[in-house]
């Protein structure tokens, strides 16, 4: 089978390697389409250490073409989308509901080979089938917008609150949607004018911030929700939210950070990380939200380009342009 390989930073070659065989708990899936990701980024770009040659991908949404002998709920045919971090389920955190933080975890893409080629084969555990209402769109940007929702579901912004999303990447954007769906009132923020406009569209506002925290604290803002992964980010999530909220973070930052203790301490601002999502509940809320017309996740998707062009696809991803980038294989 034909598969976009990352031999080195910034080089992706085509190759023919075997196509996979789905093991007895296993699908073998087509990809149909699939989503440049930001972790995908880091590893072209170097960022994060690869074990060179390596087959990137997990946002994906495709048909099933073969399944294991122990997979019943699944078929030949069927479109599907996959939920790309496996834990193990055994573990204490996993037994105690915690299977975002797995230390023992499979990740797509990124421990296990991904899904840059003709075919990859995935857990059924972890495979969803995509309802008839759903578009390929849609579909294919599902996993990152679960790790929004999961964001939002795991703050205490309630119904008439108001939050900021600091960065307006792809889980940024994503959030926006998600949270003025559900009648949060959201402030955006980032550097980017064309990102921002995109944020206006989903339903957030954008204000004059010379003093970002006076004007989330004149606003009454109770979640901050750090997406850019930056050290500037996340310092300013930190010095500016006001008096007794939350900062949310789930921007990944490897970067240290500075910030005053007292001050956090003093002021009753609570520190959260939010990482990818809960198994299954969170997949199934966000199939659920889509299926019914509540959000489209589709909407943020700037980019789309054929399987061809894989290696110009990542490299306009990396350099900033595209928002979201979608190759149709």
């Amino acid at each position: 089978m034909r598969a976009a390989i990352l031999v080195e930073p910034r080089k992706i070659e085509f190759r023919d390697i075997a196509e996979p065989v789905p093991a007895a708990n296993e699908v073998m899936i087509k990809p149909m389409s699939v989503g440049i990701c930001g972790s995908d980024v880091s590893f072209y770009l170097g960022h994060r250490v690869a074990k060179y040659p390596w087959l990137l991908g997990h946002e994906t949404v495709g048909r099933v073409v073969a399944v294991g002998e122990q997979v019943k709920r699944l078929a030949v045919g069927q479109r599907v989308i996959v939920e790309p971090n496996y834990p193990c389920g055994q573990c204490s955190f996993c037994r105690s509901g915690r299977g975002n933080i797995c230390p023992n975890k499979a990740s797509l893409g990124v421990s296990v080979p991904g899904c840059f080629a003709d075919y990859f084969v995935a857990p059924a555990e972890f495979v969803w089938p995509v309802p008839d209402e759903i578009s390929d769109a849609d579909a294919v940007v599902m996993e990152p917008l679960v790790v929004s929702l999961h964001a939002l579901l795991v703050s205490k912004a309630r119904l008439g609150d108001t939050v900021a999303v600091l960065g307006c990447g792809t889980v940024g954007l994503l959030l926006v949607q998600v949270a003025v769906a559900q009648g949060v009132r959201v402030l955006a923020h980032s550097r980017s004018a064309h990102k921002l406009e995109l944020a206006c569209h989903l339903g957030a506002e954008v204000l004059d911030a010379t003093d970002t925290a006076q004007v989330w604290r004149d606003n009454g803002v109770t979640t901050v929700f750090e997406t850019g992964g930056t050290t500037a980010t996340v310092e300013l999530a930190l010095s500016a939210a006001p008096r007794g909220s939350e900062v949310m973070l789930l921007g990944l930052s490897n970067e240290p950070a500075s910030f005053v203790p007292l001050n956090l301490v003093r002021q009753g601002i609570n520190i959260i990380g939010s990482l990818i999502y809960d198994h299954p509940g969170d997949f199934a809320r966000a199939i659920a939200l889509v299926k019914n017309g509540t959000l489209h996740p589709s909407e943020i998707i700037t980019h789309t380009m054929s399987f061809d062009a894989m290696d110009r696809a990542l490299e306009l991803a990396s350099a900033g342009p595209a928002v979201k980038m979608i190759v149709n294989m």
